[in-house]
């Protein structure tokens, strides 16, 4: 009998050694093929690699060309402060679009309460009003950069486009006052509809050339339609609640003589809740809209 016999059980241990032998010799093949095709991903994924990398380096060297603008106006620099100052309980009291009519009466009242404030001017204001802007300066008071021309879709056109109008008001408040101006305010703020492609390197350059911008974080509201003297002291004390440290926001402009009647009241204010006023220099931290808060 066969089945059972000790020939039965020689042919079947013979059987399964020729079974495992050529299992192994199927998976060492599959291995190969595997490992070859394994080997020829990874070389194609490091060639890519390589490829995106020298791609970037060409795209940076052809950024690089595409910054020219950091060659114009060589002299346009500030020197940034070593270290920014956090001062709390102290209120920044700023005025933008000027000078104008009304900056006369806002000195005289500033004058008569003993502060300081700060005045970021549009310099084709400034051209005619080059008596002002040495008032500012001589009472003690900051000048600031709010562009020369104030058209929202020219200057922000192009940062080559931003430091043309700049200029125009730097070299107007130096050869004025003598004062090199540190400080700027971008119209309609750091974040706008008109900045939105070019905010980001009109800022970088900005700040590589040393100057600090400044937004706001409380604001009068006097540039809102149908603005009063009440609710231009309505808004200032609505938006300065809950915070130890303002920048607020007004406009110095021939309309805005609500902004001027509101101005004592605003101080006093401020007076009643323990604040001290200063004005702005490139030593005060800034404070910077971001798209959070924006």
């Amino acid at each position: 009998m066969y089945f059972g016999s000790v020939r039965f059980f020689k042919h079947l241990i013979v059987a399964v050694i020729l079974l495992l032998i050529f299992g192994l010799t199927i998976s060492t093949i599959s291995l190969v093929v595997i490992n070859k095709n394994y080997k020829g991903q990874i070389s194609e994924m490091q060639s890519g690699t390589v490829l995106a990398q020298s791609n970037l380096v060409e795209e940076s060297s052809q950024n690089s060309l595409s910054i020219a603008y950091q060659e114009l106006y060589p002299d346009l620099h500030a020197t940034q402060a070593e270290v920014k100052r956090i001062e709390l309980k102290t209120v920044y009291l700023t005025f933008d679009d000027g000078p104008s009519a009304r900056t006369v009466e806002i000195l005289d009242i500033l004058k008569k309460e003993d502060i300081k404030a700060t005045f970021f001017i549009i310099g084709k204001e400034g051209e005619k009003n080059k008596d002002l802007l040495r008032r500012i300066s001589d009472e003690g008071h900051s000048i600031g950069i709010h562009t020369y021309s104030h058209v929202y879709n020219n200057i922000y056109a192009s940062v080559e486009n931003y430091l043309d109008d700049f200029y125009l008001t730097y070299e107007l408040i130096y050869n004025t006052t003598g004062i090199k101006p540190e400080i700027f305010r971008f119209p309609g703020g750091s974040i706008n509809k008109y900045s939105a492609q070019d905010y980001v390197e009109i800022i970088a350059e900005m700040t590589r050339r040393g100057f600090t911008y400044y937004d706001w974080n409380a604001s009068s509201g006097d540039a809102v339609a149908n603005a009063t003297a009440n609710s231009v002291y309505s808004n200032t004390v609505q938006s300065s609640e809950d915070k130890d440290r303002i920048i607020l926001l007004m406009h110095d402009s021939i309309s805005k003589s609500f902004t001027v009647s509101a101005l004592p009241g605003i101080i006093e204010y401020y007076k009643a809740r323990g604040f001290k006023f200063e004005c702005i220099t490139n030593d005060v931290s800034p404070i910077a809209f971001n798209y959070i808060n924006y």
